[in-house]
């Protein structure tokens, strides 16, 4: 191969299509793991339904979920290739890139949160975690005789999650099921505020220095409120009791209230109310005085207004009956969506009594198929329909006066003139008062994007909105770690997209809800990121250096 006029690398890979391209995309990039002489005996997983295929044979399998940037992978792969030529006719040994986009719901299926994870399986069913050493011959003696992860006692687990030495000082109390009621009972004179919380989970990760510092800060002040924590991977009596549903799950306990469900809070063991707090300030001070907020609004449909809920059931029945029907799709987190609210809910009382007419919405986060059919692409997105048909987008205001105009007349409103939009604003406003570290950030445009993600070896893109809370808090961190990356990694791209100004790149990416990143590996899509957003969690990510290999 040459580069600019001079030989550059001998080419070293299969006389085929498929190894030629892949070879011109990255001359520099490591040889993929299906083009490699040396995993000839390793049963390649390309997509969920190879995977599925396999569950079907009759052999004991074992499939290695790596992801080609980790490192480790790299150095237990020629080991776990050695293995599989050893053991070949006895056990399937197999990979699979769950880095790729259309591998993520593997990720999910099976909670793969590091890398490399190795899975065992026995007649279609999932048995093991593999736990042996890394080389051929541990990979090989586990295989003879598998066995399930050691479980480590209570003080292990919850050492390695909160870990207690020198450097890392907290009065965080460890319970489980044999310790919890005795602890609650000899302590019944203090607040207690109690994390349910699995090892895996990303958001007790982030919760996890909060708490911690929490704990401190009470200590010092010479408070009596204790912040206690229960891994519900340990103690699933305790997580029943508790209907423990998702992590982390916050309870507070004393003489008045008990909390469920991240802080709702109950007296006498029934509900009361819900309170939301995450930072070691706000713990701090709730424990010192728990107030009862004012009680949490019913949901929407529950209502009594005239905006009709749709679902499944009633959707397609109830807009054919209606000459013009607008349909809300919303999702009830959504801050724009609870300020149309109201002022759709009052348009719709003055048309109550037209039966032509009929102001609706539909839970998006409920009716997921019906939003899926009608590609929303964000929320609140509101469609004209006319007899069932789908006509348009409405696009006009959202207050009271301009739905009443659009309803009023329907047809003369889609045939007015649009407005010509206001210019986009500059990016740099948005990204200025980052902190250092924002020139770093590329701010990518339609016209940009393929050019400058195309040329990387690896990005990560962050599609936001300039009005989105979460992104304004992601900005500082997002900087420094792009800031980081320019001059130790040229190579790895830190990007940004302002979604509402770059619609045809959201739509493009099928960017949902902001911010979104997702992870690019030689200008192609890989997967959508999901992990931590510690400086830590996104340079470990897009290094692949970390200081733990997860088996």
């Amino acid at each position: 191969m040459q580069k600019d006029g001079d030989f550059h690398k001998v080419y070293d890979r299969a006389h085929v299509a498929k190894s030629m391209i892949t070879f011109m995309l990255d001359p520099k990039g490591e040889m993929p793991w299906d083009e490699d002489e040396l995993t000839r005996d390793i049963l390649h997983l390309n997509n969920p339904k190879d995977f599925e295929r396999v569950l079907k044979k009759s052999l004991p399998l074992l499939i290695f979920f790596y992801a080609p940037w980790c490192g480790y992978c790299k150095k237990l792969k020629p080991l776990y290739a050695e293995a599989a030529t050893e053991v070949r006719g006895q056990y399937q040994l197999a990979v699979m890139n769950v880095d790729k986009v259309e591998n993520y719901p593997m990720r999910r299926q099976f909670n793969i949160t590091g890398f490399p994870t190795l899975i065992y399986f026995e007649n279609g069913e999932e048995k093991f975690h593999y736990t042996g050493g890394h080389t051929k011959d541990d990979i090989i003696k586990w295989l003879k005789d598998p066995q399930p992860p050691k479980e480590p006692s209570v003080e292990e687990a919850a050492t390695e999650f909160f870990p207690t030495d020198s450097e890392n000082v907290n009065y965080v109390v460890h319970l489980n099921d044999d310790t919890f009621d005795t602890f609650i009972a000899e302590n019944a004179q203090s607040p207690i505020l109690v994390m349910f919380y699995a090892p895996w989970c990303g958001h007790c990760k982030s919760l996890k220095p909060e708490l911690i510092k929490a704990s401190i800060d009470l200590h010092d002040q010479q408070s009596n409120a204790i912040i206690a924590a229960i891994d519900s991977t340990k103690s699933p009596k305790l997580s029943k009791q508790y209907k423990i549903e998702g992590f982390p799950t916050m309870k507070f306990f004393s003489k008045q209230f008990v909390v469920f469900f991240c802080y709702l809070i109950s007296r006498d063991g029934k509900y009361a109310f819900e309170t939301n707090e995450r930072t070691a300030d706000k713990i701090v001070a709730f424990l010192k005085d728990p107030k009862e907020p004012p009680p949490p609004e019913p949901e929407w449909s529950e209502q009594e207004t005239d905006v009709v809920h749709l679902n499944e059931e009633n959707f397609k029945t109830l807009l054919k009956k209606k000459k013009s029907a607008l349909v809300m799709f919303y999702a009830p987190w959504c801050g724009h969506c609870k300020k149309a609210k109201p002022l759709y809910t009052s348009a719709a009382a003055k048309f109550k009594d037209n039966p032509k007419v009929m102001f609706s919405a539909i839970d998006c986060t409920k009716q997921r198929p019906i939003c899926k059919e009608y590609e929303v692409p964000g929320y609140p997105t509101i469609k004209y329909f006319n007899y069932g048909k789908y006509i348009a987008e409405y696009g006009s205001d959202r207050t009271e006066e301009a739905f009443v105009e659009f309803m009023t007349n329907p047809e003369e409103q889609l045939n007015k003139p649009k407005p010509t939009p206001p210019p986009p604003a500059d990016p740099i406003e948005f990204w200025k008062d980052s902190g250092p570290g924002y020139e770093n950030v590329h701010l990518l445009k339609s016209s940009t994007f393929d050019s400058i993600v195309g040329q990387s070896r690896k990005a990560l893109i962050m599609f936001y909105a300039p009005w989105c809370g979460h992104c304004k808090k992601a900005k500082p961190t997002f900087s420094s770690v792009a800031s980081q990356l320019a001059s130790t990694h040229k190579d790895i791209i830190i990007g940004a997209v302002d979604a509402t100004a770059e619609r045809d790149l959201g739509s493009k990416y099928s960017v949902k809800g902001f911010p979104t990143f997702l992870y690019f590996e030689n200008g192609q899509l890989s997967s959508e990121y999901d992990g931590g957003r510690s400086e830590q969690d996104l340079l470990t990510y897009l290094t692949g250096s970390t200081d733990k290999v997860e088996l």
